[in-house]
């Protein structure tokens, strides 16, 4: 690709932004309606969440009073996110990150307890509680790491994407350890953040495209980061998929009431991890192609798709004569 065709404004083609929000809307009635709304779906979740609570002692058993876990998920991202913002002076980015915030929750409390249910099916597994989905501990986490990876630098987020993982891979596989959440509540927490993420993401790119842009030839490296996200994420949710097959397949989720398996519990755990890091890996991938781009010293190109024109020089203009 030509210097020129490379020149392009943050965030220019919003129909690849809507396609992602979409995409993360039609994984997430997927989810819901297989491993909530199927008897097979519910006998999967049952077999990892009774190995959860029958193989392994959660630590609120071993006497960890755990009342400073929500307080703590907010402030570790909090202060980051406001050092950035106050620092760089991205006030605008940063209102639209905590609108995003505060969306994400919002539209998880609203989908768990209004919009969605969970149906108490003849099919044998227990009905221990109501709906679930998603998680609002890991939405919590998981928009706060979201919040700080859109107030930050181009060059930046790929880490903070990785780190945003990890951060929400842990509070996710812990509320599954503790029997608070099924796995697919997780997953569904990480749709429900990444669709905001792309909300936010395409406002905050549109309204800083300034900083929002790369000079060229100098544009942040993603494929390192990005492929490190992309294998975690495969690698554990591969091994998830196996560790079923191990503990006997369809047989083994059948006997879970009556034998809990310890490789249902570890399934469980990976794929409280796993779909975090695809998520990311595909985020630093988009923002990264996203990320506008510009020669040194010249303004940003236009979003309405305008060429940028630069002065040709004199011993050079034979060149351009048709």
């Amino acid at each position: 690709m030509s210097a020129a065709r490379a020149l392009r404004p943050p965030a220019r083609r919003t129909g690849l932004w809507i396609i992602g929000i979409l995409v993360c809307c039609a994984v997430f009635i997927a989810v819901y309606e297989y491993f909530v709304r199927s008897t097979s779906g519910q006998w999967v979740e049952y077999a990892m969440l009774d190995a959860a609570a029958e193989r392994v002692t959660p630590l609120s058993a071993r006497g960890f009073d755990l009342w400073w876990l929500s307080p703590v998920i907010v402030a570790l991202p909090a202060v980051v996110f406001l050092v950035i913002v106050l620092a760089r002076q991205r006030f605008l980015a940063g209102l639209i990150a905590a609108v995003s915030v505060v969306g994400a929750n919002l539209s998880t409390q609203v989908l768990k307890n209004v919009w969605l249910d969970r149906p108490d099916l003849d099919n044998g597994v227990p009905f221990w509680t109501g709906n679930s989905l998603p998680s609002g501990h890991t939405t919590l986490a998981a928009s706060m790491a979201v919040a700080v990876f859109l107030v930050s630098s181009p060059r930046q987020r790929p880490f903070v994407a990785v780190l945003a993982a990890f951060y929400a891979g842990l509070v996710g596989a812990y509320t599954f350890t503790e029997t608070w959440h099924r796995p697919a509540d997780v997953i569904a927490a990480y749709l429900v953040v990444a669709a905001w993420a792309l909300i936010g993401g395409w406002l905050v790119m549109r309204t800083g495209p300034e900083w929002n842009t790369a000079v060229v030839d100098y544009e942040p490296e993603t494929a390192p980061l990005a492929g490190l996200a992309w294998f975690l994420g495969v690698t554990l949710t591969v091994v998830a998929v196996l560790c079923f097959l191990f503990s006997g397949g369809w047989s083994g989720v059948a006997l879970a009431g009556e034998e809990p398996s310890l490789w249902h519990w570890f399934a469980g755990l990976l794929f409280s991890i796993g779909p975090g890091f695809l998520m990311a890996a595909a985020g630093i991938n988009l923002f990264g192609a996203e990320t506008g781009r510009r020669q040194r010293g010249a303004p940003v190109p236009s979003p309405k798709g305008e060429a940028v024109q630069y002065p040709i020089p004199p011993e050079f203009s034979e060149l351009y004569r048709v």
